[in-house]
């Protein structure tokens, strides 16, 4: 079942991966996982039979991203095709909100596709979900054997009411992210529906655009993999497996009747959950421990560059590495204790420790702590360097100068106990505007928005891609925008609302409106649930 945090607009959804044995579904888990996460950040949770064969399921966390605003996560989920397996399924199955069905495409396999389909609708129903209901996309997978069946007699036998079917070779990544990219296209439809998110800024008839883009560079990287792929298998995808002998000799026989059917229907609850909670802690385990030691290393390379004499920012920098190696540790010694989650308010198996005041917090790599609370640890001898120049908004991606315009807020930010939450990706390009005006201007809308926060708060910042419909002399005009989005909570009337808009501010918020539309751009004004507001700047791009 969709999961909705409005505070944080984030969605959470699960998709799930149906069909016969070993018809393709684990495979295009490991293949989404390779071409959508190549370094790896999330593990994809397995847990096998002695034969290798998807027991309970595959569970890989994955994000979509923003999307209009919200960050939307999914989660995807295979059953066991095995027969003897249909409880596994039916758990398995429970809340998702789109299924994919992946068909064996080959003509031997036309009597187990019909019975993993029937048996997918009585597990959707005895779930409360109405097969006819349900966002839902036909895979027919292994196009690649011989003697394989057309699309329109697949269809024909298993896609009854008319729903998008691809055909697909899962081994090679052929057809693999396209299936997925249309069952969330479905999927994501389905729930602004549903839930009536138009009005929260989320219109179902923008999903396939919205969708197409967020994918946009995934798909160019699949095309250009399927070459290679072909000509070399795939490699593994980075994953966690649980797997256990059995000797059928010596196995304990199978016990029967309606109350250890129960048990067994609670059992295997549980044992989704604990795999659910497992593949939670795993991945944030990983995100820390990518963060902090990103952190450490930014800071190790400020050590080389700073010179003796700055003694300050050598101190600060040891001390930040310092924090950093302290915070890891915890997190690994906390992996896993539900004291430790419940004391710091979470249900997140691996909590953050990472302080949330005083610095601004960025999900990519913390900021550099201020000297003036920095300790007086003793200097270390500085190796031999070459000089690095300073920061420069000529060149970059638009997160390096977001950092240094927050590093040069710092100690505005910290007198108003300001953190702040960085979600722009480190390869987003900068917008075609001049970058020394376009620095000017960020720097004005932060300055502006500290004076307006409300102590003790955090600022959030993002971005997307937005098409914009322009009306000029021709007509209307579509032109495409890179929108920054910043989130606050604070008192801004209406009517400073509008002032800012027009560019009549005094203020900095107005001065950089000014600045904005200068380079052909503009800035507008959100509401989002609780009271608190959107800043947004749309910023011309190539």
């Amino acid at each position: 079942m969709v999961q909705f945090n409005f505070t944080e607009r984030t969605i959470k959804a699960k998709v799930v991966y149906y069909g016969p044995a070993q018809s393709g579904k684990t495979t295009n888990l490991e293949q989404i996982h390779r071409l959508t996460d190549p370094a790896a950040n999330n593990r994809l949770i397995s847990l096998n039979t002695a034969q290798d064969r998807t027991l309970f399921f595959d569970l890989l966390p994955f994000s979509l991203g923003a999307v209009s605003g919200y960050d939307f996560k999914i989660q995807l989920y295979t059953v066991p095709g095995q027969v003897q397996y249909n409880a596994t399924r039916r758990v398995v199955l429970a809340g998702a909100d789109a299924v994919v069905f992946v068909a064996d495409a080959r003509r031997s396999l036309a009597k187990e596709n019909q019975a993993a389909f029937e048996n997918m609708k009585v597990n959707l129903l005895a779930n409360r979900l109405v097969p006819e209901k349900v966002p839902l996309v036909f895979q027919y997978n292994k196009q690649d054997l011989p003697e394989v069946m057309s699309v329109a007699e697949l269809s024909k036998t298993i896609n009854p009411w008319g729903r998008p079917a691809l055909g697909a070779v899962a081994a090679q990544g052929q057809g693999v992210i396209e299936c997925f990219v249309a069952v969330v296209q479905d999927m994501l439809a389905a729930i602004a529906v549903k839930y009536n998110l138009k009005e929260k800024g989320l219109d179902p008839a923008s999903v396939p655009s919205v969708v197409q883009e967020a994918f946009a560079e995934v798909l160019k990287n699949a095309a250009a993999a399927a070459p290679a792929a072909q000509s070399s298998p795939a490699p593994r995808a980075a994953k966690v497996v649980v797997s256990q002998q059995t000797d059928s000799l010596h196995a304990a026989p199978p016990q029967t009747g309606s109350e250890n059917g129960l048990v067994s229907e609670e059992l295997l609850h549980r044992s989704l959950r604990s795999n659910v909670e497992l593949a939670e802690s795993l991945s944030g385990l990983v995100r820390e421990m990518n963060l902090g030691l990103g952190a450490i290393l930014s800071q190790a390379e400020l050590l080389m560059v700073h010179r003796e004499d700055a003694r300050d920012k050598r101190q600060a920098a040891i001390l930040a590495i310092q924090q950093e190696a302290t915070r890891l540790k915890k997190v690994v010694a906390e992996l896993g204790d539900p004291s430790a989650a419940s004391a710091r308010g979470t249900g997140d198996p691996v909590g953050s420790s990472r302080p949330v005041a005083s610095t601004p917090t960025m999900t990519s790599s913390p900021s550099i702590p201020s000297p003036a609370r920095a300790a007086a640890p003793p200097p270390v001898p500085r190796a031999a360097a070459p000089p690095v120049p300073p920061p420069s908004a000529t060149n970059g991606s638009l997160h390096e100068l977001l950092q240094d315009v927050l590093g040069g807020a710092q100690d505005a930010l910290d007198a108003q106990d300001l953190s702040v939450d960085l979600r722009v990706p480190m390869t987003t390009r900068l917008p075609s505007c001049p970058p020394l005006a376009l620095r000017q201007a960020l720097v004005g809308t932060v300055e502006g928005l500290v004076t307006v926060a409300l102590r003790g708060t955090q600022l959030s910042l993002r971005c997307e891609r937005k098409p914009v419909l322009l009306k000029g002399r021709d007509g209307e005009v579509k032109r495409d925008f890179l929108m920054l989005a910043l989130a606050h909570t604070g008192n801004l009337s209406p009517e400073d609302q509008q002032r800012v808009v027009q560019g009549t501010d005094p203020g900095p918020l107005g001065q950089a409106t000014r600045l904005f539309r200068e380079m052909g751009g503009f800035v507008r004004f959100a509401p989002l649930p609780g009271g608190a507001l959107e800043t947004r700047v749309f910023l011309p791009v190539a």
